[in-house]
């Protein structure tokens, strides 16, 4: 059969589509994908000058399977939508059909529930020998108004046996200044991103995995890894075939968690055979001195750690058992690589969630950490289906998607912080802080500035309401009979140019 492939991601670093390209490939079917990568501002959707190029790809295919993320299901029902006078049977894969698959039948014929390999191939194959698809495991199914919904299938714990990913470019497209182009060797830019592994030992309220927990009954906990021998052989066979890559970024959550033993094993091999630039993700838990020691001289350049918040935070609102101690013994340990290694951290801001308090302790562990790094600031989404976006609907925190910032420019971080409307000083202040940190500055701000802008002083309004001052002036009462009637005035008294930063920097508590 030929099935063609879309993935609306924004970067062409789709592996799970990849992935189910090279089973049905090994199984002789024929395959096409087609990369519609496009902005992160996920207000903005396809041409139709791109779709009919989508369309016109699609057209000679007996099966069609679209992919997305939470962020870009709104462009994937534009995709659906315009393909449905082709007459085919349109499958909805990816996290977002995972976690919302109520949402997704509505617009697909079928939904592909968890992992894709083994329930996409008995689709295909029941179809080409035109057997009943009906009871498919993995698969929601749409008939006229009724839906089947079947249970998922184990886990593949057996990683090795999968294929590698397609990188075969021959028969791939991607989305280049609004033209469909065929896919060539430059389109990687030097990089390969890989997954060595699946599932995660955590279950961060804002992220997937919880929800994957519950569809499969808490076995997505139980990480399953490729071996290094499956990894180093795929690698080799990329190096040979595309001579450019320069960079192995590895895109698990936290490679640091892999055990020691391990890590020394691919370290080992990566070193004498492959020898390329690499870059991994870990977390402050299972980061290790040897760990660093073994990797480093493998030839990792750069490490990403997820510290996301501060530790009341991180126990309490993200379920992420993750102490401010972890977080400063990792950075001690990464510390010692100083010139060998570059680390950025990950922080979350803009979270309801928080208190004034929580942000201010954020930026003082962020002060605590030895430079250099670089400080990454992400915005937080509320993900449909995740657990930290059903407890927001039922607070009342957010009340739609729009409130949930799914809609939103990722990088649109001052967009993000009206969205809302928590912490609004302090939340910019920890924004200007992103990017590369020294001895003296945090990004934009002088290090030594940023005691003094975040220590509030207290002043009291009839010995009742406290009004807190930041620095700078920010002046936000705690209940709205103080704003109209102090912070308002005083605002309104105030040179202009001190309230154009006033509107971009004010602090509600």
């Amino acid at each position: 059969m030929k099935i063609a492939l879309i993935s609306t991601n924004t970067t062409a670093a789709d592996q799970g589509l990849r992935t189910i390209s090279g089973v049905l490939r090994n199984a002789g079917h024929s395959t096409k994908l087609i990369f519609l990568t496009a902005s992160e501002d996920y207000s903005k959707f396809y041409s139709k000058k791109v779709l009919r190029q989508v369309r016109k790809l699609c057209s000679d295919a007996d099966l069609i399977g679209i992919a997305s993320m939470t962020s870009t299901a709104k462009r994937a029902i534009q995709v659906i939508n315009f393909l449905r006078p082709l007459g085919k049977i349109i499958v909805w894969g990816g996290i977002h059909a995972t976690l919302a698959p109520e949402q997704c039948i509505k617009h697909a014929d079928i939904v592909c529930v968890g992992e894709g390999e083994e329930a996409v191939l008995e689709l295909t194959e029941n179809l080409e020998k035109g057997k009943s698809i009906d009871k498919i495991r993995n698969l929601w199914i749409r008939k006229g108004p009724a839906v089947i919904r079947n249970k998922v299938r184990p886990l593949i714990h057996a990683l090795d046996k999968l294929p590698f990913p397609d990188y075969e470019i021959k028969g791939h497209y991607i989305l280049k200044k609004n033209r469909l182009v065929k896919f060539i060797e430059s389109d990687f830019n030097g990089y390969i991103f890989f997954l060595t592994g699946r599932g995660c030992p955590y279950c961060c309220t804002y992220c997937s995995n919880k929800a994957l927990n519950n569809i499969y009954e808490n076995q997505w906990g139980r990480v399953r890894w490729h071996s290094p021998d499956y990894i180093i052989n795929g690698i080799l066979y990329l190096m040979k075939k595309y001579p450019s890559l320069k960079i192995f970024d590895i895109r698990d959550d936290t490679f640091s968690l892999r055990p020691v033993e391990q890590i020394r094993e691919f370290c080992r091999r990566y070193k004498q055979e492959v020898g390329l630039r690499m870059k991994c993700l870990g977390d402050p838990r299972t980061i290790s001195e040897e760990k660093i020691r073994l990797l480093v001289d493998a030839g990792c350049t750069d490490i990403i750690i997820g510290i996301q918040g501060q530790e009341r935070v991180n126990l309490e609102v993200y379920r992420r058992p993750q102490r401010d101690s972890d977080v400063i013994n990792a950075a001690n340990i990464l510390h010692k690589f100083k010139g060998k290694l570059a680390v950025m951290y990950d922080v979350i801001t803009s979270n309801p969630y928080e208190t004034a308090e929580d942000v201010a302790n954020l930026i003082k562990l962020l002060e605590k950490l030895p430079p250099p790094f670089y400080l990454s600031v992400n915005n937080l989404v509320f993900f449909t289906g995740s657990e930290l976006y059903n407890m927001a609907m039922k607070d009342g925190v957010i009340k739609n998607e729009k409130d949930s910032a799914i809609e939103l420019n990722y990088w649109d971080r001052w967009k993000h912080i009206r969205l809302k409307k928590k912490n609004m000083y302090l939340n910019l202040l920890l924004n200007l802080m992103r990017g590369s940190v020294s001895r003296s500055r945090f990004g934009l701000m002088p290090r030594n500035a940023i005691d003094f802008l975040i220590k509030p002083s207290v002043v009291r309004f009839n010995g009742k309401h406290k009004i807190f001052v930041y620095a700078l002036g920010s002046i936000v009462g705690v209940s709205d009979v103080i704003r109209e009637k102090i912070a308002k005035p005083v605002y309104r008294s105030l040179p202009i140019d001190f309230k154009l930063w006033y509107d971009k920097a004010r602090y509600r508590i």
